[in-house]
């Protein structure tokens, strides 16, 4: 009976004992999931701290170049400006000619043409002013803003010339004479009637003359009554001519031909 007793209790015991080792295990399965838990989030948390390089798209300071100031339409005629402070424009394509007006520095001109056999006059319209009017000037007082090839030649130095109102008569007494390469062109005086002085140039010649080798166009003008004129004689294939004129504060006089020696 006590060798039944005891088995009995050693079987018990040994049951016991088994069932101690096998529910040991399971306390070592837990700190495995812990860990492999906390690695995982350090590891998105890393994540997260590398996406903060999207500052990086602020390179819109290097966008905002600053715009380029809106230039004025280029006009679509031949067109100069004038480079000095004051400019005389004449009627007629020389500084003998009476003054027509003053042009100032920066007024955009409309450049018409040249005068024919004497480039160095423009015919321009004065596009500025209110209304519109033409004269001539000198083409060294204006930047061109196109090619100069496209200033034409003119061949009218009348094409603005106002004509006096008054009942004066073309120059009487012209005449000329010649000595070497050099022609004097003289006349015979007339007097102003009351208030009509323009106070510049009384008389006005024309002239289509060889000079160093060219045929040109010159214009001059004086208060005398003669004038002298260059003029190489056999050295251009065009024969020389002038005309000569007198003039008022209204505008000119008829013209007479120079009998050309």
């Amino acid at each position: 009976m006590r060798r039944t007793l005891l088995s009995i209790s050693l079987l018990i015991l040994a049951s016991l004992a088994a069932g101690c080792a096998a529910l040991a295990p399971a306390p070592t399965e837990t700190p495995t999931p812990t860990a492999s838990q906390t690695a995982t989030l350090t590891a998105t948390a890393t994540a997260t701290a590398s996406r903060t390089p999207t500052a990086t798209i602020t390179l819109t300071p290097s966008i905002t170049p600053t715009p380029s100031p809106t230039l004025p339409p280029t006009p679509s005629f031949t067109w100069g400006t004038v480079n000095v402070d004051m400019a005389s424009c004449r009627f007629g394509p020389g500084g003998g000619y009476l003054l027509a007006t003053t042009i100032y520095r920066g007024n955009t001109v409309e450049v018409l043409g040249h005068m024919e056999r004497n480039e160095n006059w423009w015919l321009v319209n004065l596009v500025e002013f209110r209304p519109a009017r033409k004269c001539w000037v000198s083409q060294e007082l204006i930047t061109l803003g196109v090619e100069p090839r496209l200033v034409y030649p003119l061949d009218n130095p009348h094409a603005v010339l106002p004509w006096t109102t008054q009942p004066y008569e073309p120059l009487k007494g012209v005449r000329a004479t010649r000595s070497g390469n050099i022609v004097t062109v003289s006349w015979e005086p007339f007097e102003y009637l009351p208030g009509d002085d323009s106070l510049q140039n009384k008389y006005l010649v024309e002239s289509w003359v060889c000079q160093n080798g060219e045929f040109v166009f010159r214009a001059y003008g004086t208060n005398n009554t003669f004038i002298e004129i260059h003029d190489e004689k056999g050295n251009c294939s065009e024969a020389s001519y002038a005309r000569a004129f007198g003039s008022d504060k209204h505008g000119y006089t008829g013209w007479v031909g120079v009998p050309w020696p």
